[in-house]
């Protein structure tokens, strides 16, 4: 043990979120470690003339947080001021009110930025007729160009005039693994899916350096109110890994990020060409960095999402249709083996890879190509994974568990989409999305995420609707997938610590572990079922560092 402590807490419920789970009273800290664990006379031995003593005065203590998927750039950049916030959006009248009043665009150009939209929250945009269509906005927006980024991040709506800079026309060919959406008249409506809002998105300026770092600095101290020390931002591309080291070198971060490299983006269709072409020329491979910035792998995308008919599925939607992957290719077999095709190269050049999936037949071409990797070249720590896994086939889970395929899930989505979601797959389906309590009674390795800005990064909201207490309609989870709080707890700590290659040091309160502390006014483990998302953060340590007080 170190001879005096910097700081001990003492009298509090410290849940080590070990592999016993136990529960002690007080925890020291020296440097960026956490040194002693135990009861408060245990600990109080470690304090000298110039330790800080904290009274946690029976508050409990908790690992700091760690979403495993949170896109940190994208969640500070969302929003005022530097976009519409379309979250609470739920009339065309108020869509039309809040633009109008829109802020600058990025660089302080005459672009609009809206973020957020829900078509089943605004009923002119559920309509069949003319359903999320540009003839909505132009009014509003006249002739400056407009962009607004569905709450998925899988489509956006735009406007006439953004049609005509870029030179979409009725004659434009639909992009590799994206759709220029056209009305019965063949005149593109404004809808651009998946690959297709690469279209668009390329020619929006850019957000200045500074306020791009000033703006992940701001995001980064949201997170640590929220007792967050650690996330895993799954899209990075060259630009923002190098805003990334420049926060490193200054001395600016106060969250630790594991980053998935994703070379294409804006759109998040890929193929294997450009992918060996990136790869050749980066040189990067799983673990480069240090504690606070380190290249965790890359993010390949193999399907959409179901409330835009783009996730690929065993049984078809309503309309008949199954959907498709991404990747490019004249037909599902012919995908489907460029799929495999990226997973091994990656693979090859040691890049952990996590695939988003959320159809069950993409999970299931995903899990194909991981377990084909792996036999050809093995790597017994790879820890690649399933990102979503909203629809998973039951007899897929032996397989994940087998080949150590861990899945990363979304449960905040449970109360945020549940109103598309059910119209495109069906009740049923829904209820069952993110199977997290099946996953781990076979043996899955399971880590939960928000998926920032696609939902606020509120774990007490996670933790609570995997233990059977979410708010709102559509959002409850079967009494057989349920977590005890323990597991919940264990989702937002050790897995994702897990799946980082980083149990040794992140994710519990054990000595020797990273100093990365929250302090709760409440018990997370005891609380009610309606007190548990009240549960507020009072202090965060990351590194040692107090990065929140309240």
């Amino acid at each position: 043990m170190a001879e005096h402590a910097d700081k001990v807490l003492l009298g509090g419920k410290v849940l080590t979120v070990d592999a016993g789970f136990a529960v002690e009273s007080a925890v020291a800290v020296a440097g960026d470690r956490i040194v002693a664990v135990g009861d408060d006379d245990h600990v109080r031995a470690l304090a000298g003339p110039s330790t800080e003593v904290i009274d946690l005065a029976g508050r409990t203590v908790l690992p700091g947080i760690n979403d495993a998927h949170l896109h940190l750039a994208l969640f500070g950049l969302s929003g005022p001021p530097f976009s519409v916030d379309l979250n609470g959006i739920d009339s065309l009248g108020a869509l039309t009110e809040a633009l109008a009043g829109g802020p600058p665009g990025p660089g302080g150009s005459r672009w609009l930025i809206g973020e957020g939209w829900r078509e089943a929250n605004i009923p002119e945009f559920d309509a069949d007729v003319p359903g999320p269509h540009r003839s909505l906005i132009d009014e509003v927006t006249g002739d400056r160009p407009t962009v607004l980024h569905h709450a998925s991040r899988h489509s956006v709506l735009v406007n006439s005039a953004a049609l005509r800079i870029v030179g979409i026309t009725r004659d434009t060919p639909d992009p590799v693994g994206g759709q220029i959406v056209r009305g019965p008249d063949g005149e593109p409506t404004g809808l651009l899916l998946e690959g297709a809002k690469g279209l668009i998105d390329k020619h929006v300026p850019d957000h200045s350096e500074k306020e791009r770092l000033d703006a992940i600095e701001t995001a980064m101290r949201k997170l640590n109110a929220l007792g967050i020390t650690s996330v895993t931002d799954p899209i990075v591309w060259p630009e923002l890994l190098r805003d990334y080291t420049t926060l490193r070198r200054d001395g600016r971060m106060t969250v630790r990020v594991n980053t998935l490299m994703h070379w294409d983006w804006p759109s998040p269709a890929s193929s294997s060409d450009r992918l060996e072409k990136a790869l050749a020329y980066a040189g990067l491979s799983t673990g480069l960095g240090d504690d606070w910035l380190r290249v965790g792998g890359c993010k390949l995308f193999a399907d959409g999402v179901p409330t835009q008919c783009t996730a690929w599925l065993h049984d078809p939607y309503p309309s008949g249709d199954h959907g498709h992957l991404i990747t490019p290719g004249d037909d599902d077999e012919a995908r489907y083996e460029e799929l495999l095709r990226m997973i091994e190269l990656a693979h090859r050049n040691r890049l952990q890879v996590q695939v988003h999936v959320t159809g069950d037949r993409a999970a299931d071409a995903a899990t194909d190509g991981i377990i084909r990797a792996l036999k050809a070249d093995p790597w017994p720590r790879a820890r690649h994974a399933l990102l979503h896994g909203t629809l998973l086939s039951e007899d897929s889970y032996a397989r994940l568990a087998e080949h150590d395929i861990s899945v990363i899930t979304s449960s905040l989505m449970k109360s945020h989409s549940g109103a598309s979601m059910t119209r495109a797959i069906g009740e049923e389906r829904w209820s069952r999305a993110f199977p997290a309590g099946a996953l781990l009674a076979a043996g899955v390795h399971v880590a939960d995420s928000s998926d920032a800005p696609v939902t606020y990064p509120d774990w007490r909201r996670g933790i609570a609707t995997f233990a059977g207490a979410a708010p709102g309609p559509y959002s409850d989870v079967p009494a057989d997938l349920r977590l005890t709080r323990e597991q919940a707890i264990r989702l937002w700590t050790t897995a994702p610590a897990y799946i980082e290659n980083a149990e040794d040091r992140k994710g519990t309160i054990t000595p020797g572990s990273l100093a990365d502390l929250v302090v709760l006014d409440g018990d997370v483990l005891t609380a009610d079922d309606d007190a548990l998302q009240q549960i507020t953060p009072t202090l965060t340590l990351a590194g040692g560092r107090v990065v929140h007080s309240a």
